[in-house]
């Protein structure tokens, strides 16, 4: 185990139809011009209002609000497996503001629970494999941060210990 090193990390996020998109890999976030999230949510422009004709909005939301990866804000049914929901994505800088023009989003479920997962890949090709708990993309180690890895640095033992802990969960 001596000389032991992060090789990859990687964090993927599920988008519509399920399809897996990086989100994070090796202390760089990905995917985050307005068409990547257009892409991975399969939005589209309203161009027409009459395509909203059956939505039923109950519900106004900004997934800033619990830390989402990916920020909207937008109206959608009730039961976010029905319908679908209109959607600005947020651009960058204050969640408060700076947001795209509107979108139309047939998966509103895929915004709503946006999960992620967490590869990580050591220098002897061992490869940990983590579920996100939670629609924040955060996962809970003691001795590291996945979004902040030094490659350089040699894994201490309690980082070896944790991570096949937390595997084995």
């Amino acid at each position: 185990m001596t000389n032991l090193k992060f090789k990859n990390v990687t964090i993927y996020v599920v988008g519509a139809n399920g399809e897996t998109f990086e989100y994070h890999e090796n202390n760089e976030y990905k995917n985050t011009s307005k068409q990547d999230v257009i892409n991975i949510f399969k939005l589209e422009p309203l161009h027409m209002a009459n395509n909203l004709e059956s939505s039923n909005f109950e519900k106004a939301f900004n997934t800033y609000n619990w830390g989402a990866p990916y920020i909207f804000d937008g109206v959608a049914s009730e039961d976010i497996y029905e319908g679908v929901a209109l959607v600005n994505i947020h651009l960058g800088g204050d969640a408060r503001g700076n947001y795209s023009e509107p979108y139309i989003c047939v998966e509103p479920e895929a915004i709503f629970l946006q999960q992620t997962f967490l590869d990580i890949e050591l220098t002897n090709g061992e490869i940990y494999s983590f579920t996100c708990d939670n629609s924040e993309a955060y996962f809970n180690f003691e001795t590291l941060d996945p979004y902040y890895i030094d490659f350089n640095e040699v894994l201490t033992s309690e980082q070896i210990n944790e991570l096949k802990d937390k595997n084995e969960l």
